[in-house]
């Protein structure tokens, strides 16, 4: 899930919460906890979505969590899987005609890391802040409607054959008769013990975890004919294990690598240090500042290359800062980097207590999970899709366009005409009228 992430405090730029403290505070501890019960379920669905087993779905969310953590400068950003990332993932796997076993999946984290830590030195991340918040916001979108499109067949049961996530979303809803009926129903009590928790304060933050647990104890007690977590791979009551990555397949990886962390690291610029306001001590010059952001984007996309090469040897698929994860991370009190270190070490805990019971998790309903994140990340979405329109035809026709290309081509493609279409925007602003000065919402 990617809603709109809260504005981050001032503090994470620079100050107290710069460096790893001895001390661990309640609110960091408690952050941490909810952070990590919200991992379980949006990691196994992100990895369910792009056809991977749960394990390296979360797995993600342990060892290359804490690196992140411990070394990004933004300190209260959380690296771990995103749905991007796993799509991305995907298309690589089946453009190199490679099975993700876990050797495969480890080259494919490690050339990851790798990549990122070239395209650190090469300075790409202000090349990634020249896509402009319009294109992003259609990119954003854009991922929305191919989460939706991919989790309906899990869903339901029916799966629509078209490539454009559009006319596959429009497929599915032509054709609610040839939906399994057990499928559609535990869908639909997944959807409705979900909203339920959604509508309380405390229950909020737990709705897609409570959701997950109370629908697989009632179709364990009804014994349901629904394709089951466990399909998709066994999830041994165990910690990461160590895992060396399968170096022939290295160079038919490579270039789906560079590709895989141009769009983590684009989803990533997103919660970067240069977007939060200066706190005073770091208030200078204009080209003060622009070497202190360009300083923190090179610091943010080192860590972020750091959490894996190390999660590469442990399972995990490829990560990156996560808009998500940030957002309930910050939303649930967090005030320093430890929250994000605490919470890979309490989803490793979870996964060694219940791994084994995740294999029982209904399919039906981590599909219905997925839609819902879709949902909610096009309704967080909505005031800046609002403020985009406000700006006039141009910025308008530029997230349009980004988010049909989203919806039509791979990933790492629609990224690169993100950046064409931010780039002649900018040159056609030399001879359009100035657009009104609406400010865009944070995220």
């Amino acid at each position: 899930m990617e809603p709109v992430t809260p504005a981050l405090p001032a503090d994470v730029v620079a100050g107290e919460g710069d460096r790893p403290r001895g001390r661990v505070s309640g609110a960091d501890a408690g952050a941490a906890v909810v952070t990590a019960l919200f991992s379980v379920p949006e990691s196994m669905a992100y990895a369910a979505i792009a056809g991977f087993g749960p394990v390296a779905g979360l797995c993600a969310g342990i060892v290359p969590t804490i690196v992140g953590s411990l070394l990004s400068r933004t300190v209260l950003m959380v690296t771990t899987l995103t749905s991007a990332v796993a799509l991305t993932s995907r298309g690589v796997f089946l453009h190199a005609r490679l099975p993700a076993d876990p050797g495969n999946v480890a080259a494919l984290t490690l050339l990851v890391g790798l990549a990122m830590a070239v395209l650190a030195l090469l300075r790409v991340g202000a090349v990634l802040r020249a896509v402009s918040p319009a294109a992003m916001t259609g990119f954003s979108v854009g991922i929305a409607a191919q989460i939706i499109a991919g989790a309906l067949g899990e869903a339901t049961g029916y799966r629509a054959e078209q490539h454009n996530r559009l006319l596959r979303i429009a497929d599915w809803a032509a054709h609610p008769g040839a939906w399994s009926a057990p499928a559609a129903t535990v869908a639909a009590a997944t959807a409705g013990v979900w909203a339920a928790a959604h509508l309380g304060r405390r229950t909020r933050r737990l709705a897609l975890l409570l959701a997950l647990a109370a629908v697989s104890l009632a179709v364990w007690a009804c014994a349901l004919p629904v394709p089951l977590a466990g399909s998709l791979g066994a999830v041994p009551g165990a910690l990461p294990a160590f895992t060396l990555p399968a170096w022939r397949a290295v160079p038919r990886l490579l270039p789906g690598a560079c590709a895989v962390a141009l769009v983590a690291l684009a989803q990533a610029a997103g919660i970067s240090p240069a977007d939060t306001p200066a706190t005073p001590s770091r208030r200078a010059t204009s080209q003060d500042a622009s070497r202190d952001a360009s300083r923190d984007a090179s610091r943010d996309v080192l860590a972020q290359a750091a959490a894996n090469v190390a999660g590469a040897f442990f399972q995990a698929l490829p990560v990156g800062g996560s808009l998500s994860r940030t957002g309930v991370s910050v939303a649930a009190g967090a005030r320093s980097r430890w929250a994000g270190v605490l919470s890979g070490v309490v989803m490793a805990l979870l996964v060694y207590a219940l791994g084994g019971a995740t294999g029982r998790i209904p399919l039906p309903a981590i599909g219905t999970l997925l839609v819902i994140i879709g949902v909610e990340l096009i309704r967080g979405r909505a005031a800046r899709i609002r403020a985009v329109c406000c700006l006039g035809p141009a910025d308008t026709g530029v997230m349009a366009l980004t988010f049909l290309a989203t919806t039509e081509l791979p990933l790492p493609q629609a990224l690169l005409a993100a950046l064409a279409l931010s780039l002649a925007r900018r040159l056609a602003a030399r001879w359009l009228p100035p657009a009104p000065a609406e400010a865009l919402p944070p995220g």
